[in-house]
């Protein structure tokens, strides 16, 4: 039996990527975990509140993730390979999740897809853009590029692209994706010195 608050998390946002967070009741849910409503509710005083602190949770481990690689990786001058990671890890996140949950969460639970809509802004705009900012510092990203509008144009609507077609992560691997959606994208700004000497992998 499990009651421990961070156990239920774990339990609900594995069950609501999957099957859609507006397919999973809460009944399943502490069913599931072989405890009662009363103790789910304990916890958090609604559906809502528990997708939205389970969604908090999940994508708060991604996070943590690229900040502890970015603390890590002391390595400044190759601003782009971080830019790399980042979004392996984002690709690795939606092959997990089931469309049908981000778009229920934007239908269902606005204040959850808030949690979403911010993780995404912030990894974009304060995180990945001062990024490719240091790599047109350092030459490698060409000076006539407008950093922001790369931004805006494809790197902050990779959510789309993944989920145009149902079997994508079915027909391609996360590197084919990664190469063709992110890595592609960044070789046609890059400098000619920059892409001669240091191709991107």
């Amino acid at each position: 039996m499990v009651e421990r608050k961070n156990d239920i998390l774990v339990y609900a946002i594995e069950n609501f990527t999957k099957f859609g967070s507006k397919r999973f009741s809460m009944d399943e849910l502490a069913k599931n975990l072989g405890i009662s409503k009363k103790t789910l509710y304990k916890h958090f005083s609604s559906k809502e509140e528990l997708v939205k602190k389970s969604l908090s949770y999940y994508f708060g481990k991604i996070r943590a993730n690229i900040d502890n690689y970015m603390l890590s990786n002391h390595n400044e001058e190759q601003p782009l390979i971080t830019i790399i990671y980042i979004y392996k890890q984002g690709l690795i996140a939606f092959q997990e999740i089931n469309p049908a949950f981000l778009h229920g969460l934007n239908k269902y639970y606005p204040k959850a897809y808030e949690v979403y809509s911010q993780l995404k802004h912030d990894i974009v705009w304060d995180v990945v853009c001062p990024l490719l900012q240091k790599a047109q510092q350092l030459n490698q990203v060409r000076s006539n590029v407008n950093v922001e509008l790369v931004c805006s144009l494809f790197l902050s609507r990779m959510e789309e692209t993944v989920y145009s077609k149902a079997n994508l992560f079915d027909e391609y691997s996360i590197h084919e994706l990664l190469e063709h959606i992110i890595i592609n994208n960044l070789r046609g700004i890059l400098t000619l010195e920059y892409l001669q000497k240091s191709p991107l992998q």
